[in-house]
Order: C-alpha cells, then sequence, then structure tokens
C-alpha cells in the first residue's frame, strides 16, 4: 500500500535555483572539483560561504555571484551569462539551449566550450529592456559557431602589443588590441528605426587590469543619426584576457550612412589611450 501511495504521489517541482545549481556543480566538478574557499580565493571578490550557496541551490544566484563561480572555474563568462538567463526564463525567443557534460568544461584559454544544441526554448523576457535579448542572441552565436576575426587592421584606443608606443597611455603598461567585429561587420545593410546590438571583441594585451573602465561615444550624437547611449561598461579584463563589448544602437530615422565611433574611458571620461584610433560601426540605413 505505501509503495502504491509513493507512487501515485507526484514528485516534488526542481525549481530554477536547483536546476541551474547543478550545473554549476558540474562545472565545478570538470575543473577538478577545487574547494568553495579556493574558488573564493581565486576570485577575490566573494565569499567561500556565497560560492557554496550558489551550488546548493536553496535560492538563484545574482550574475554576479555566477560570473565569479564561472571566473574561478575559468570557464567562458559569455556562455554562462547565457545559461544564467535561460535558467530564470529571461533569455530571448528562439535561443538555442545548450546541453554541456561535466567532461566537456575545461578552462576557457584551453580549448572552446564545446556545445550540443537542444530543442528550442521559446521564453518572454521579463523586466529586462530589449537589447540585453539581442546580447543573448549574439553570444548564443557566438558560443556554438565562433566569430570572424576582421582581416582589416583597425585600432582600438591602444590596440597595439605592449611597446614604447605604448608610451601615450593614461596608465603605464596598459595596451589593447582590436580583435574583431562580433557582429554588424562594416557596410551593413539595416533598416531605418531598427533595433540592433553592435558588439566588438577587444583583448587586455597590457600588463594592467582592466575595471571601471567604460566605452564612450567619441563625437556628439546627431539629431536625425542613429541613437546610442552615451558610454557602455566595459567588464573587468585580466592581462591576456578578451571582453566582448556591447552597444545597442536604433537606427536613424532617414536612409543614409551612419558611422558612430568610441573610446575607452574611465569614470570620469578621461580616455586611456588620447591618441590612438577609435572603435566604431559604419552602417548602412535603407527604407
Amino acid at each position: 500500500m505505501e509503495a502504491q501511495r509513493a507512487a501515485t504521489e507526484p514528485k516534488p517541482q526542481v525549481t530554477a535555483a536547483e536546476r541551474f545549481a547543478g550545473q554549476l556543480r558540474a562545472l565545478r566538478t570538470g575543473v577538478g572539483d577545487p574547494s568553495f574557499r579556493k574558488m573564493a580565493g581565486r576570485s577575490g571578490r566573494i565569499s567561500h560561504t556565497t560560492l557554496h550557496e550558489a551550488a546548493a541551490g536553496t535560492r538563484f544566484p545574482s550574475w554576479e555571484t555566477t560570473r565569479e563561480f564561472v571566473r574561478a572555474c575559468e570557464a567562458d563568462e559569455a556562455e554562462w551569462r547565457l545559461r544564467w538567463e535561460q535558467a530564470q526564463g529571461t533569455a530571448p525567443p528562439h535561443i538555442v539551449d545548450t546541453v554541456v557534460t561535466p567532461s566537456e568544461f575545461v578552462p576557457a584559454p584551453s580549448r572552446a566550450l564545446e556545445v550540443v544544441p537542444r530543442r528550442p526554448v521559446i521564453t518572454i523576457a521579463r523586466r529586462r529592456w530589449w537589447p540585453w535579448a539581442a546580447v543573448a542572441a549574439v553570444v548564443a552565436i557566438v558560443a556554438v559557431v565562433g566569430f570572424t576575426n576582421r582581416s582589416r587592421a583597425r585600432q582600438e584606443p591602444g590596440a597595439e602589443a605592449p611597446s614604447a608606443s605604448s608610451s601615450d597611455a593614461l596608465v603605464p603598461g596598459d595596451a589593447s588590441r582590436f580583435v574583431g567585429d562580433v557582429t554588424i561587420p562594416d557596410g551593413t545593410k539595416v533598416k531605418v528605426k531598427s533595433h540592433f546590438v553592435k558588439v566588438w571583441a577587444i583583448a587586455n594585451v597590457g600588463t594592467v587590469g582592466w575595471h571601471h573602465r567604460y566605452l564612450a561615444r567619441a563625437q556628439p550624437a546627431a539629431e536625425d543619426g542613429c541613437q546610442v547611449p552615451s558610454r557602455v561598461e566595459i567588464g573587468d579584463t585580466l592581462p591576456g584576457e578578451q571582453v566582448m563589448i556591447s552597444v545597442p544602437v536604433v537606427a536613424s530615422s532617414t536612409p543614409g550612412r551612419c558611422w558612430v565611433s568610441w573610446k575607452m574611458v574611465d569614470e570620469q571620461g578621461r580616455p586611456f589611450f588620447p591618441t590612438r584610433r577609435p572603435v566604431y560601426f559604419l552602417v548602412n540605413v535603407t527604407n
């Protein structure tokens, strides 16, 4: 009788926090199951208790907690940003969910994360502005098929390897290198008033870690031109790491060419590489 009753009773529903915690535990197992104290030491920004709670699934972790967990395991931050979005049901529609086994989790510099497409997951974004949804879509594409490095030589502020020519940097030893256009190559045609997200990949090739940095629009916004934020945040990036920087854009209301350039600045707006050429995007707006 007890066995029959147990068989007919509904099983407790697994929460989003518990499902996501399972993924975090698999990630930790895949890199050797380091202790939470060791992970906290690698991070330097979060306690071992908070990391333990994230893996336990008692509550859904914030992105800041997830990011430090992922960094401590040397995994792909962009891939896990998408996973975090999907786990709480805020990823954009038509994003392909992925399954990754523990053996596939390796430190980011070793090899690209392998993913296996599963069924499409259709969700509706909640309390999120459209650019985050577009960015998540971009990240999903990049994680599965990678991105093509642009062949032309174009510089982001200080986009050269550290050398004597880097002496104009605001911070000694600071340097960066333009890696490529992740989305919207120059010359792309877009519709008037359409929304898109421009993403660049930039590498920190200096000896200085990047913290509290931004890309700021280098020229005044034209009233009838493409509409963009005055600045966007650059994530913390250590020497030898690459970062993807995203800018949400609304195309101009009239056809024509739209060109917007950007410089890396600090919180006070001072450029880190004042004499270097900026990054930019150039699109052709059509009806």
